[in-house]
């Protein structure tokens, strides 16, 4: 056991890892700190010391002990940006705003989502098959722009919302980049995108109360209206809450989506096998939806989280003291945990960097449990929708052909602020026959 596993918890804070190379290669060096460490350790993160939790047995103790005692860090420029969204609210107010937007993230809603869905994701799919694409994760990120805002606002790509979407949310999204603390007042994007964000919350409201007067199959909004047409104010305005399911049903999902084609366009006989899966979908799209349908698409879907965690750190605050790995966390304490820490976890993952989907077939691992989307009292309500629209868009392509990077793999990765090939990343799909 090692010397942090084994401390008492009046011992503090835990033992202090190095940041060498953290930049470079975030995941490596995690995974050395916990190799080290045990499940906990202290290491400066972007300049500020912070409490480090991975591991499988990590990762489970943070989440069962989270609520009441953890609470979402966010800068001041997520605050300004995203104003009372879901994941700047604390205690009861989270709770409130969570229980309203459920309904229509939950499984029971899915099934509404499918036909829309695959009317946005068609167009894509046919020009990657009869072109393909000089850049796979920039085509994705504009595909699940769409998806996310048919699906949430009930915009069509052919109508003139669209383009005005499109165009006010990417000048948002590059707000985001902008510095976390004073020094974004000097910078031009977070101007830009407190501009955009008024012009979205305007396009918003009119929306919503388009959706409220037709009640449209196929769109989220007119169920979000009605849960929060009596909300508190302190549960947050539906318009903060758009952006965020807007911005991690496009940037989330479009990372997931990515490394799902890249690792299938590695791994041929997995491709062939899912694309039989996936002519059946275009018989029966019900069975996006079905709980025991396409278990090789799902098994895909699951490895690639596994392997392929979107986001490789979600900052936390400690509001009461808790004990973590027997170290005592005071309240203050910056705490961040790493799906990825856990999911490289060999004792959990046998050969972890290995895509193995068969992993997660009928009695092997449990998808479920992946801590990709989080977990606990924070755990991310966009789940159920983000992995349907993995699955119909992986669905789609493997029906017009086998995924191919025609210049290979990526050479370079970014981890940050979600995994991401950094360079442009040619892909086809080219015809099983």
């Amino acid at each position: 056991m090692s010397e942090s596993a084994a401390a008492p918890a009046t011992a503090g804070l835990p033992l202090r890892h190095p940041e060498r190379g953290f930049v470079t290669d975030p995941l490596g060096v995690l995974q050395e700190g916990h190799r080290r460490n045990g499940p906990v350790f202290r290491m400066p993160v972007d300049g500020v010391e912070t409490v480090l939790v991975g591991t499988w047995a990590g990762l489970g103790e943070l989440f069962a002990a989270e609520r009441g005692r953890l609470e979402v860090l966010n800068t001041p420029l997520v605050h300004d940006l995203f104003g009372r969204a879901l994941f700047n609210l604390t205690a009861e107010h989270h709770g409130e705003a969570r229980r309203r937007l459920r309904p229509a993230l939950s499984g029971r809603a899915l099934p509404g989502y499918v036909a829309p869905l695959l009317e946005v994701i068609g167009p894509t799919v046919d020009r990657w098959a009869l072109h393909g694409t000089a850049d796979l994760h920039e085509q994705v990120r504009r595909l699940t722009g769409a998806m996310s805002a048919r699906v949430l606002l009930g915009i069509s790509p052919g109508e003139a919302d669209a383009a005005r979407f499109a165009a006010a949310f990417e000048v948002f999204v590059l707000a985001t980049g902008a510095p976390p603390g004073p020094a974004r007042y000097a910078d031009r994007r977070y101007w830009a995108g407190r501009s955009a964000r008024r012009e979205l919350h305007a396009l918003f409201a009119r929306r919503a109360a388009q959706a409220a007067r037709d009640s449209a199959d196929g769109t989220a909004l007119a169920g979000l209206v009605a849960a929060f047409a009596d909300a508190p104010a302190a549960a947050g305005p539906l318009e903060d809450h758009l952006l965020a399911l807007l911005i991690a049903a496009r940037e989330t999902t479009a990372s997931l989506l990515t490394w799902c084609l890249v690792e299938l366009a590695g791994h041929r006989e997995h491709a062939e096998l899912a694309a039989a899966e996936a002519r059946a979908v275009a018989a029966d799209p019900g069975r996006l939806v079905a709980r025991d349908a396409l278990p090789v698409l799902r098994s895909v879907l699951a490895e690639s989280l596994r392997l392929h965690t979107p986001n490789l750190l979600s900052m936390r605050e400690a509001v009461c003291p808790l004990t973590l790995a027997g170290h005592r966390i005071e309240p203050g304490t910056r705490v961040a945990y790493s799906p990825s820490a856990g999911h490289f976890d060999p004792e959990v993952f046998p050969r972890p960097r290995q895509f193995r989907p068969g992993r997660f077939l009928a009695g092997q691992a449990n998808a479920s449990r992946l801590w990709a989307f989080g977990g606990g009292a924070h755990a991310c309500l966009g789940r159920p929708l983000a992995e349907l629209m993995a699955l119909a868009v992986m669905a789609g392509a493997l029906h017009k052909g086998l995924p191919t990077l025609p210049a290979g793999p990526p050479a370079q990765i970014t981890f940050r602020p979600a995994k991401a090939p950094v360079d442009q990343l040619p892909f086809a799909l080219e015809s099983a026959s």
